[in-house]
């Protein structure tokens, strides 16, 4: 076992302290138990818990890169006090978190709880630096309003895109509203039965900027390995193509923060919580390996 590890340890990975601190880890991790507007299935509140546990049991080396990226440090913050009555208010408290994160040169990532929760992350970043967004998801998330509030799980681009630009890869559920919304804001749309035909490698990704934010719904992926969702989507993305279109999102980009968010939990089905947090883990690790450096990065040791 490497001494990155520590048994008992409920943190994500379950990473010994000199590798979880949160001033001396690269990334900050953000729990957000929050899911008030799901429409289909709910519980997605217990997500960040569930993919936090399961991820104790991720090996630290990836074959893949060939590296341990949890040497970079991976803190996991207290959950975020949600106030479930007030949908505005949670986003502010999560812009905070994020905020707080950011300046103290960290990456934050967001665990959801529904896609409600990224508009804070966003927010947050938008104030700084101003990333690109870039969303993978089943839908589009471009309502103005869904069901009475402009603050639902359906409108989460439309209000990122009120302080930022972005797009949406892996669609498969929209309305006609949103795609009209979509041509008219220059948002674009990468269908996932267009992605399908022609593979993840024929997604043009040159027009993304050098600062980009990162939000991945869990329903991108197929419900044949993530049947764990709020509202699943037949025909979504396999595993290796969605690993394939972060790479590329990510190599030589500065990556600012990203989320996991929708993961709502099966009882007796922990694949998917697995599933998630190796998710997570794989985009720490790109990033490190393939984001661009930044002045402010800092490894454990730090």
């Amino acid at each position: 076992m490497s001494d990155i590890e520590c048994p008992g340890k409920r943190n994500f990975l379950g990473l010994s302290d000199a590798y979880a601190s949160p001033d001396r880890s690269l990334f900050n991790i953000i729990p957000v138990p929050y899911d008030a507007t799901s429409t289909y299935r709910s519980g997605s509140r217990t997500g960040p818990q569930a993919l936090i546990d399961a991820s104790r049991n991720i090996e630290i080396f990836d074959h893949e890169l060939g590296s341990e990226p949890a040497a970079v440090g991976i803190a996991t913050l207290d959950e975020v006090a949600v106030t479930v009555a007030d949908p505005a208010r949670m986003v502010d408290e999560v812009e905070a978190a994020v905020a707080s994160a950011a300046a103290r040169g960290r990456i934050p990532v967001v665990f959801g709880g529904e896609h409600t929760v990224s508009v804070g992350a966003v927010r947050a970043l938008a104030r700084r630096e101003k990333p690109f967004v870039v969303s993978l998801d089943a839908h589009a998330d471009l309502k103005d309003t869904y069901q009475g509030t402009g603050y639902s799980h359906a409108c989460f681009l439309r209000r990122a895109r009120e302080v930022a630009e972005g797009c949406v890869i892996g669609v498969r559920s929209l309305t006609r509203e949103e795609v009209d919304y979509a041509g008219g804001s220059g948002t674009r749309i990468f269908y996932a039965d267009e992605i399908a035909k022609s593979g993840a490698g024929a997604v043009d990704l040159d027009f993304l900027p050098e600062t980009v934010y990162l939000s991945i719904d869990v329903d991108v992926l197929d419900p044949a390995i993530m049947p764990a969702t709020g509202t699943p989507e037949p025909g979504g993305l396999g595993w290796y193509d969605t690993i394939d279109l972060v790479t590329r999102i990510v190599r030589g980009r500065k990556v600012v923060g990203f989320d996991v968010v929708e993961l709502c939990p099966l009882a007796g089905n922990p694949a998917p919580d697995y599933t998630a947090a190796k998710l997570a883990y794989k985009v720490m690790g790109t990033i490190v390996k393939f984001g661009s450096k930044r002045e402010d990065d800092r490894t454990h040791h730090a």
